[in-house]
């Protein structure tokens, strides 16, 4: 073979041994150690060694509830012999008493507080009806007597001056509200107390502002709905603030 021929095949051989060799290399590395960075977790433990409380989610606010307008309900003008409120002082809380109620339709709603108003005007000769708000059995809040005039439900003319008087239609010795009703209940009591700064302590029932008046017994507002307002007056009392 000649000389020229052999020195190009020697150089062929050596340059296919060096790319078998780097491709040895490159398919024996070792996996490479993966280096994880942890971050620093905030401690659930301060200096002092107290314990930081898991915050809890901000309550969203109640709605606004609608209040039926006297009108909605087709209410008689308030008569003459009607007595200014003057400053809203506090709030008493009664039970229709009529018996068993439940939910109706919104007509005859509206047919039972044009009746209750019609007693109280006719038979009661008293101006309006003797309540400024009405709770029905499905939770809707109507107006009755225009605050702006004193109401004729808590027993006499001072027990009345400055006293808003709410009714929940039902009987409460007989049945128990309805969820509709306590929770209406509780936000039109936070609200007239936020509107006009009143404190739980001026939130009463019937039973309680008679007492407190001398005028005697009364079963008004049932025993059942005595302890929901128990029930509110503590849940108010522990927060500081109205619901």
């Amino acid at each position: 073979m000649p000389r020229d021929e052999a020195t190009f095949r020697d150089m062929v051989i050596r340059s296919i041994m060096g790319l078998l060799v780097l491709s040895l290399l490159g398919a024996g590395c070792a996996p490479q150690k993966l280096t994880v960075t942890r971050r620093a977790l905030p401690s659930l433990v301060l200096a002092s060694g107290r314990q930081v409380e898991p915050v809890k989610p901000a309550e969203a606010p109640q709605p606004a509830r609608t209040i039926f307008d006297r009108t909605d309900w087709y209410a008689l003008p308030t008569r003459a012999n009607h007595d200014p409120m003057g400053k809203i002082t506090r709030i008493t809380i009664h039970h229709a008493g009529m018996g068993v109620e439940e939910e109706m339709p919104i007509e005859d709603v509206k047919a039972k507080l044009r009746l209750i108003q019609k007693s109280h005007q006719n038979h009661r000769h008293w101006a309006d009806i003797g309540y400024h708000f009405i709770i029905d059995c499905s939770g809707n809040l109507w107006e009755g007597r225009p605050l702006a005039y004193q109401g004729a439900h808590a027993g006499n003319n001072k027990a009345n001056k400055g006293n808003v008087g709410i009714c929940v239609m039902g009987n409460y010795d007989l049945q128990k509200p309805a969820a509709a009703q306590v929770s209406a209940l509780r936000w039109l009591v936070a609200d007239l107390m936020k509107r006009y700064g009143l404190p739980i302590t001026k939130v009463y029932t019937h039973m309680e502002i008679s007492a407190a008046y001398g005028f005697g017994v009364t079963d008004c507002p049932g025993r059942h709905l005595q302890r929901e307002v128990d029930s509110m007056r503590r849940r108010i009392a522990e927060a500081g603030k109205p619901d």
